[in-house]
């Protein structure tokens, strides 16, 4: 059984229909607005192909909805297996142009109202060693021109949902983050019409799905998911440059070592931030008083 956010179009609503065509019942969540029913559509769909959905009309961001979303869930099925966070919005304006009101709108919808849910199910998918997937970007770890509200946040989802995996690993549930390319609302006019076709949302179902899984071995991990492509992101530090512990590091001294500090030499991923900072200082152990 799953909750999938923001499913009444685009990428949500192909891993709505995808996870309804392989036997999960499903809450479909997308706001009503200006007479349309989005998520009442993609259940009408689901049920018509034979699988079982109801429909969850909040706008995530609002108070109380992501406990309405939860027992939307238990109400109709009675558990919680898995939840998809997908719902997100975009402000395209660069950071002195950005409206505050409407930067913080943004963190509210993407990084804050998936808190929220996280927070509401979190119980319930321990119960089962249940799933969360959260739907990023690569805005969130490399930054995006023009798009710094969307950037913040997905970056600041980012580290929650790996910090969510390391905490809940011996509970079995897994944590992981989707980061897709499709054409959706947010990329249209960015692509051609030849890369618009292989940008279809359902190619990045498949990761999804295998995200979602009873098998899959990882989590805290990051899959980029575009044109039937898929790729690994991670983050990592390269070997730097230690000098002595016992000696102060002048202005010159450091801009002297800025390149050999820059330089990708050595560079490997760390599992968390811990790791990160103990082989940090295991390397001044070793280096520092060679320098």
């Amino acid at each position: 059984m799953a909750i999938v956010t923001g499913a009444g179009k685009g990428i949500g609503r192909e891993i709505a229909m995808a996870l309804g065509s392989r036997g999960a019942s499903v809450v479909v969540n997308n706001r009503s607005r200006a007479g349309a029913d989005p998520a009442s559509d993609v259940v009408a769909e689901i049920k018509r192909a034979g699988g079982v959905a109801v429909a969850e009309r909040s706008s995530v961001e609002a108070p109380g909805a992501a406990d309405a979303l939860v027992t939307a869930a238990l109400d109709n099925f009675g558990r919680l297996d898995h939840v998809v966070v997908n719902a997100a919005i975009v402000d395209r304006a660069t950071f002195a142009n950005a409206d505050s009101d409407r930067f913080r709108h943004v963190i509210e919808i993407d990084f804050m109202a998936p808190v929220a849910l996280a927070r509401a199910a979190l119980a319930e998918v321990q119960k089962r060693s249940g799933r969360f997937l959260f739907m990023t970007s690569t805005a969130g770890a490399y930054g995006e021109f023009g798009a710094s509200s969307y950037a913040a946040a997905k970056g600041a989802l980012n580290a929650f949902a790996k910090t969510l995996a390391l905490e809940h690993a011996s509970d079995g549930v897994k944590v992981n983050l989707l980061s897709p390319y499709a054409l959706t609302q947010m990329t249209e006019g960015f692509v051609t019409d030849e890369q618009a076709q292989a940008l279809s949302p359902d190619r990045v179902v498949p990761a999804a799905i295998w995200l979602l899984g009873p098998d899959v071995p990882v989590t805290g991990a990051t899959i980029v998911a575009a044109a039937n492509t898929f790729r690994p992101l991670v983050t990592g530090e390269a070997t730097g440059v230690a000098f002595p512990t016992s000696t102060t590091v002048t202005d010159d001294r450091f801009a002297q070592a800025a390149n050999e500090v820059l330089d990708l030499d050595g560079w490997i991923s760390h599992p968390d931030g811990i790791t990160a900072f103990r082989h940090l200082m295991a390397s001044t152990a070793e280096n520092g008083d060679q320098r």
